[in-house]
């Protein structure tokens, strides 16, 4: 008998019976609050006002688990849920931060300056992972890119994905593979402070389409998306990062009527003193379509401060974008000129619940001076205030 449980004992002590366990985590973040978008003729484009959400974080739903394989190496998995709390349709639209919520609208108009804000696109991240203390982690599936995760998931953005601090998504995601996409992602471990994220993978489609004879309808795709990601948390209170990305896409093979190649380069800091948080990021970026030979360039800047007085935590955070096209002939002309600017303050209720107020203000000179006017920047600026409640659980 004593034998026996010897045994039992040295097996659970390999991990032969490495129990899992699975958590629900998520967010509830409601809001009473107006948001007015302002057309380049000065009229209103369209105003709301009322109960809304995701002002101070969007709202989800999740579930992530982990399992020990033994030897130092675990499985884990992730899906995470958008969830719209202040519609009927709870499951199947989410409320993107940038535009209008008006019932029966999906989002419209430009990723960047969208008319309106509810998307079927509910998916956040789902994805399952292997990962090692010694050997680091991998990734495999729908999952935030570096992009998203160093303009607005890393701690260097203080207010929120609102009008009036949203300088990051001036520059089109898009253009660069996106916020989330299919992929591979490989975490190394934290060595001397640094750790090194690498992504390979696409969109959120695959990363080659090709039509077939008994296919022909299939939409002929090539896209391949590459980054690189390094972050340094090594001194205390200093956190720096820098990403870089490559996105080459292909379209209609092998006739690519309209391919691209774009490279988005990115930088972020915050700094912690005993009473304050100063932060910020700059981002760089350039898409060039081979074939129409017309080229487009981007660039944003922000930098914010966080009061830190125990439960209050008072912010202030401004930035500047812009956007130029160069045509087949080599002009280049002004198609976006950004400033934005969002002031707010956050109460700490508890370690789960957040009371807020926050005000913000998007607008883009090279729409209200008519430059550069398509129907994708027709909007001269964007306008939100808001009281409300935040709580994780």
């Amino acid at each position: 008998m004593k034998k026996t449980l010897v045994a039992l004992a040295a097996l659970a002590a390999t991990g032969a019976f490495a129990q899992s366990s699975v958590t629900m985590y998520g967010s509830i973040d409601v809001a009473f609050g107006s948001k007015t978008h302002t057309a380049f003729d000065g009229s209103t484009a369209s105003k709301t006002t009322g109960i809304m959400e995701g002002l101070n974080a969007g709202n989800r739903i999740g579930f992530r688990g982990t399992e020990d394989l033994g030897g130092g190496l675990r499985a884990n998995f992730v899906i995470e849920n958008g969830i719209n709390i202040t519609n009927g349709q709870l499951f199947s639209t989410r409320a993107a931060a940038a535009g209008q919520q008006i019932d029966g609208l999906v989002a419209q108009g430009s990723a960047n300056m969208p008319n309106f804000a509810y998307s079927p696109s509910t998916n956040r991240q789902s994805y399952v992972a292997l990962d090692s203390a010694m050997l680091g982690q991998v990734r495999l599936g729908y999952q935030y890119t570096n992009l998203y995760q160093l303009s607005t998931l890393s701690g260097y953005m203080n207010g929120s994905e609102q009008p009036g601090s949203d300088i990051a998504h001036l520059i089109s995601n898009a253009d660069f593979g996106g916020t989330r996409a299919n992929g591979v992602t490989y975490m190394s471990p934290r060595f001397a402070g640094v750790q090194a994220t690498f992504q390979h993978g696409a969109g959120t489609g695959r990363e080659l389409v090709e039509s077939t004879a008994t296919n022909p309808a299939l939409t002929d795709s090539a896209n391949v998306r590459n980054g690189l990601m390094f972050n340094y948390n090594g001194v205390k209170s200093l956190d720096v990062s820098y990403a870089h990305t490559l996105f080459n896409s292909r379209n209609n093979l092998p006739t690519t009527t309209t391919d691209y190649a774009a490279k988005l380069h990115q930088l972020g800091a915050s700094y912690t003193f005993p009473m304050a948080k100063v932060s910020g990021t700059f981002n760089k970026g350039t898409r060039d379509e081979s074939v129409a030979g017309t080229s487009q360039k981007y660039q944003s800047q922000q930098i914010g401060i966080e009061g830190l007085f125990g439960a209050l935590r008072p912010y202030l955070q401004i930035g500047s974008g812009t956007v130029y096209n160069t045509n087949a002939a080599g002009v280049e002309t002004t198609s976006g000129d950004y400033k934005t600017q969002q002031f707010g303050v956050r109460y700490d209720l508890s370690k789960r619940t957040t009371a807020y107020f926050m005000m913000g203000t998007s607008k883009d000179d090279a729409a209200v001076n008519g430059t550069g006017m398509t129907a994708a920047n027709y909007l001269a600026k964007r306008e939100v205030t808001a009281l409300g409640i935040y709580h994780a659980f």
